[in-house]
């Protein structure tokens, strides 16, 4: 048992009295959803020692080492204020916030979501940009970078690389002029990505039935038939043919030369090339392992064109309905 189904079992197995105090701690929105985990809590938790287990565990969670977290600023404004009076606590945090800056000058930027600074960071000259990218964590510089151009991005790396950094009033100048300018643009709209937005509908119709993975594809492909045929490979790739059962597996194969095998072959996967081999007779496997070998090392070009060639194969028995990769992990053939 996990979260509130933990809790909702504990709760009863408490007596009334000691349930009722335990809950009037609680959140409303944390009561509201343990309520909902008793009324749908499974039998199996009154199983012989479940709640023998449950009260161990919550025991040694309870008088176990306790584990240190990071504080928040907040959090230790508040802890600060109850022991030293809120105007002294005010002026300790201000002390450790400036001290902060001084070591990491563009911290308020770091709060920021990454794109939206690398957004604005493109629109500021290399120097300016390169000043910024070197003093923020390297993990939040990599995605800021992702908005600019590759050109761009390139001449910032290159200026990183010898930058002399200037002093720390100009760089805190810099700082408060960028979230000044990201506090305007923040009602920009973030652009999509093209590949993410095909590749989350192909999850999607890969959980649909066939008839409605059917309706939407020639629905996308009225408007944009590029995007239909995108969608359409993310639906069935390579690497999925790894996976594909026996049946379907003859009925894609037969269709399929000795030449193009053998290529398409070239560097493919365990798992690919041990579906494959399996599901040909010994003489065909033969032939194909015969041909990879004279064909000796072969253009990238070529190898992609044979796996396009099959994977054509695939869409088209797809298409047809002879072939349907199931949600279930298990493929069906007419």
């Amino acid at each position: 048992m996990q979260g509130t189904e933990r809790v909702a079992a504990f709760l009863l197995s408490l007596d009334a009295e000691t349930a009722k105090k335990v809950i009037g701690s609680l959140a409303p929105d944390v009561v509201q959803a343990v309520a909902q985990a008793m009324l749908e809590l499974p039998a199996s938790y009154d199983e012989p020692g479940k709640v023998e287990d449950l009260h161990r565990a919550l025991a040694l969670s309870l008088n176990g080492k306790k584990r240190l977290r990071a504080v928040r600023e907040n959090e230790l404004e508040t802890l600060l204020g109850s022991s030293l009076g809120a105007d002294r606590a005010k002026k300790v945090i201000a002390g450790i916030r400036e001290r902060r800056l001084q070591e990491r000058p563009f911290l308020e930027l770091e709060a920021l979501d990454p794109y939206a600074v690398g957004k604005q960071l493109a629109q500021e000259s290399v120097a300016i940009a390169a000043v910024v990218v070197a003093h923020l964590a390297p993990t939040f510089s990599a995605a800021a970078l992702n908005a600019f151009d590759r050109d761009k991005a390139l001449e910032v790396v290159k200026r990183v690389a010898s930058l002399t950094p200037p002093a720390y009033p100009v760089l805190r100048r810099i700082a408060e002029r960028l979230v000044a300018r990201l506090a305007k643009a923040a009602a920009d709209p973030r652009p999509s990505d093209e590949k993410t937005r095909l590749k989350t509908i192909a999850e999607l119709l890969s959980n649909t039935t066939p008839d409605m993975e059917k309706s939407a594809l020639e629905a996308i492909q009225a408007d944009n038939a590029t995007a239909a045929g995108a969608i359409r490979e993310l639906l069935f790739t390579w690497e999925d043919i790894g996976t594909m059962d026996k049946r379907a597996m003859q009925k894609i194969l037969g269709a399929v030369d000795t030449k193009t095998l053998s290529l398409a072959l070239k560097g493919a996967s365990a798992a690919v090339e041990g579906n494959v081999m399996a599901n040909l007779s010994q003489r065909v496997r033969d032939m194909v392992k015969e041909e990879r070998e004279l064909s000796g090392a072969v253009p990238l070009s070529d190898v992609l064109a044979g796996r396009e060639e099959i994977m054509r194969s695939v869409r088209a028995l797809i298409e047809s309905g002879e072939f349907r990769p199931s949600r279930g992990k298990d493929d069906l053939v007419s």
